[in-house]
């Protein structure tokens, strides 16, 4: 794994980066953020919050379709609420760190310089 395109936030100009560059960059605007989506994905609370937030969107659609407004019910937003909380306290409990391969699916960067990537495309 040579070049590392990543085009965000601290990035190079060219977006090309050697691993290096690139875990520098990573670890100093992500480091935080990285280590607690990951462990987001892990805890049972946040994907619940996650589903039923989901579902809420959705019924505020389809109401918006038949020009209606949704009001989410209190003992619903209670219970998101409350999901939520626990959401933010398992994710928020010893995160780990992030290493070259959480990051670059973490930033959605990819490996390869920036403008063979942009060949392959055409």
């Amino acid at each position: 794994m040579d070049t590392i395109c990543y085009t965000g936030i601290g990035a190079l100009k060219s977006g090309n980066h050697t691993q290096k560059q690139y875990l520098a960059v990573m670890n100093k605007n992500e480091k935080k953020r990285c280590a607690v989506y990951f462990k987001s994905l892990k805890c049972k609370s946040c994907l619940k919050s996650i589903e039923m937030n989901s579902k809420q969107v959705f019924k505020g659609i389809k109401a918006k379709l038949k020009n209606k407004t949704y009001k989410m019910s209190k003992k619903t937003e209670e219970k998101l609420i409350k999901q939520i909380s626990k959401c933010d306290r398992c994710k928020n409990n010893k995160t780990k760190k992030c290493d070259l391969k959480n990051y670059i699916e973490y930033s959605g960067a990819r490996v390869g310089k920036c403008e063979d990537l942009e060949k392959k495309k055409k």
